[in-house]
């Protein structure tokens, strides 16, 4: 297998693992922690976690990286998923967070063709993503098809998916010069930060007993250490390897997972709407990224 087919790769499990946190989160809301909660505990988690063997280079090498990696830790962190984990709460159809999330790769390749140049946006790339995204909204309404109706939603789910955008071009200004578990520990360390000034306004305690739920302990730690340390580091690696788009399009797989996460946890049927949106999916990734794929 060629490094560049073993990237891919990682950034097509990583997508799939991101994609069942929807029902992850949902279980954890369902038992009172708050959107802010569960983000900061699991980047909380995650960064002592790997604090012991990514401990380096804890100062920046200037104040302007320093800045960025903030800008980081807001986007890629906080803010991001404050605005997708208050979306699913306020939604019992997480179809329509999935579904808006998952203009993130189209925000991604528009934003970076602007400001860097460097990747042209080919008549492949764009029908290969109107094909996926073709395919997303078949998977996240798996043949139910209602948006939902609550317009903070959908501002919610759309300011999330800019937020990421934000956070991978920031991400390109800092790959050069540091390696992959420095950028993983500074974005979980200033995602805490900045939520914490968050809590100031808004405070919100969680009960001790409820944190040592079985169900509720389970779902922090997948979150801390697969969707957030073992991911975000597996990410960044990938972004450095096979560039900011072709990465991204792979996050169109995350209302595969995340349907199939609804199926075994929630028994939801899966229908034939969604097996077409699968193959569309498939089939639109492979047009954007086929090109990366050779080179």
């Amino acid at each position: 297998m060629s490094r560049k087919i073993l990237f891919h790769s990682l950034a097509l499990i990583t997508s799939l693992i991101w994609g069942s946190t929807f029902a992850v989160s949902k279980v954890l809301l369902n038992n009172g922690l708050s959107p802010a909660g569960i983000m900061t505990l699991r980047f909380l988690l995650a960064y002592f976690l790997m604090l012991p063997f990514a401990h380096k280079h804890l100062i920046s090498k200037s104040w302007k990286d320093e800045l960025r990696f903030l800008l980081c830790g807001l986007s890629g962190g906080s803010l991001y998923f404050l605005s997708e984990n208050t979306a699913v709460e306020l939604t019992s159809a997480s179809s329509t967070v999935a579904l808006l999330v998952c203009l993130t790769p189209v925000f991604t390749a528009l934003a970076n063709f602007f400001v860097y140049r460097d990747e042209k946006l080919s008549k492949r790339f764009l029908g290969g993503s109107l094909v996926a995204l073709t395919g997303t909204a078949l998977v996240v309404f798996n043949g139910v098809f209602v948006l939902d109706d609550n317009p903070l939603v959908i501002i919610l789910s759309i300011s999330a998916g800019l937020c990421w955008t934000v956070y991978s071009l920031v991400l390109r200004k800092l790959e050069n010069n540091y390696s992959s578990d420095t950028i993983t520990r500074k974005v979980f360390f200033w995602g805490v930060v900045t939520m914490a000034v968050y809590f100031l306004f808004f405070p919100k305690n969680t009960p001790v007993e409820t944190l040592l739920k079985p169900e509720v302990a389970f779902c922090l730690i997948f979150l801390a250490v697969i969707a957030s340390l073992g991911c975000f580091l597996v990410w960044n690696m990938v972004i450095k390897r096979i560039g900011v788009v072709p990465a991204s399009n792979y996050l169109f797989f995350n209302p595969v997972s995340a349907l199939i996460t609804a199926h075994i946890v929630l028994d939801e049927n899966i229908t034939i709407y969604a097996i077409i949106g699968c193959t569309l999916i498939i089939t639109g990734v492979y047009l954007c990224n086929r090109r990366s794929a050779k080179n």
